[in-house]
């Protein structure tokens, strides 16, 4: 069973298997994240009033508690950072295509269209040990102009390079077009309620307001004159002598 947030539940703050649990982790759910940092506030404030005898450190506890309320009721399930880049799940036996020194970035070569055609996709660029392979791999490359060797010229030379989203022949297009439509059908948890409102309101996701219907048409209204007959104009001509 989940740990219910504190104000629900507050037994859940000093319970023996809880409360040692008071640094927040990126693997806890949001109640247990907020009720680590109630504890926080009250084993520091309770410290620092043993420590100094100045009880105005106490009054962080309340005000701690109540910014958690305020949090847990905009954000009951945590703030999704919206981010061009998805984590990265770890996969298994999943080929990858990793950098080496004739293709540092990983990126679809011409000759690889014919020779081969079924490669497997770029390894996800933003992970540690394919940033490591990536320059080392581009050290061995030869540059006329500067030494790749070095640390400020390397980085110098591979901001002119980066790594397709699609490493594959040919690109994954109907992937992407999963991706970009994932989550159409899911509740917006990324925002307060407010800000959801306004931001469906700015994105084009409602129908626009007003109507055209009272406005006079211009085409019904004769904006010039139009000849009855058209009289094409007599050609002379030149007579030769």
């Amino acid at each position: 069973m989940s740990e219910q947030i504190w104000f629900k539940d507050p037994s859940v703050l000093f319970s023996p298997t809880t409360w040692s649990q008071f640094v927040p982790t990126k693997n806890m759910t949001t109640a247990q994240a907020l009720n680590s940092v109630v504890r926080f506030s009250t084993y520091f404030s309770v410290i620092l009033f043993l420590a100094t005898g100045v009880s105005a450190y106490l009054l962080a506890v309340p005000v701690v508690m109540a910014t958690s309320v305020g949090l847990f009721t905009l954000f009951p399930d945590g703030k999704v950072m919206e981010s061009f880049v998805s984590k990265v799940k770890k996969a298994v036996s999943k080929a990858e295509t990793m950098p080496s020194a004739e293709n540092p970035f990983m990126n679809p070569l011409l000759t690889e269209i014919g020779d081969n055609p079924n490669r497997p996709d770029a390894a996800p660029i933003t992970r540690s040990d394919v940033k490591a392979a990536v320059s080392s791999a581009f050290q061995k490359t030869s540059d006329m102009y500067m030494d790749t060797s070095d640390v400020f010229d390397q980085a110098q030379a591979m901001r002119t390079f980066h790594t397709l989203q699609g490493a594959t022949i040919p690109n994954d297009q109907d992937g992407f077009l999963k991706w970009l439509a994932k989550g159409l059908d899911e509740p917006d948890h990324s925002s307060a309620p407010l800000a959801r409102h306004a931001k469906l309101l700015h994105e084009g996701y409602v129908e626009a307001k007003g109507s055209m219907k009272n406005l006079k048409s211009t085409t019904s209204v004769p904006t010039g004159t139009e000849p009855t007959s058209f009289t094409p104009a007599k050609s002379t001509k030149l007579a030769s002598k």
